[in-house]
């Protein structure tokens, strides 16, 4: 994740309170991993375009997981240091910790294979996309160890499912990015 970068000479921000607000969507439909390492062209951007993520999935570098549902970001905690440990006395947080959470309703075969081979990475690159086409995770994605079950069946009248989450700390900006063709990516 590209990292924050300020002094304290800088000047404070003076944001404008937009007319409406940006919708980044409610529900995380797609998740993109990389292997941590590897090469993965961004051409000037903030975030990647969908071309860009294209090329890497098609190269099989990375791999991307749809038809997920219930997807959503929690925050987890954060280290805090307050009384003598801080100039004012007050509450300073760094290192906060978020998670997304997910399920993958549609699986086959190729799907359970690919969990279970994603399961054993320790560390991976992860990207996620919400129903409004934004991606968050910058140009270098999130460092995180993912975390799958294997299919869980509930009972009759329920489809089997895949549960997934993967915790990860906020350094840096947390860009979100636009492109209307996010919702195209694909696996080859």
């Amino acid at each position: 994740m590209d990292e924050l970068v300020f002094s304290c000479t800088d000047a404070l921000d003076q944001a404008a309170t937009p007319a409406c607000g940006t919708d980044y969507g409610e529900r995380i439909v797609r998740v993109a991993y990389m292997k941590d390492g590897a090469t993965f062209t961004v051409a000037g951007s903030d975030v990647p375009t969908a071309a860009e993520f294209q090329t890497s999935i098609t190269s099989d570098v990375m791999t991307i997981i749809n038809g997920i549902s219930n997807g959503h970001r929690v925050e987890q905690g954060a280290t805090e240091l307050s009384g003598d440990d801080t100039e004012t006395g007050g509450t300073e947080r760094y290192d906060v910790d978020y998670r997304i959470e997910y399920r993958i309703k549609r699986i086959n075969e190729a799907v359970k294979r690919m969990t279970e081979k994603l399961d054993r990475y320790s560390t991976l690159r992860m990207w996620y996309f919400t129903d409004k086409n934004y991606c968050y995770g910058g140009t270098t994605g999130y460092l995180v160890a993912p975390n799958f079950s294997l299919v869980i069946t509930e009972g009759k009248g329920q489809p089997p499912y895949i549960q997934s989450f993967n915790d990860f700390t906020a350094i840096g900006a947390d860009y979100a990015g636009y492109d209307a063709d996010y919702d195209t990516l694909t696996n080859s």
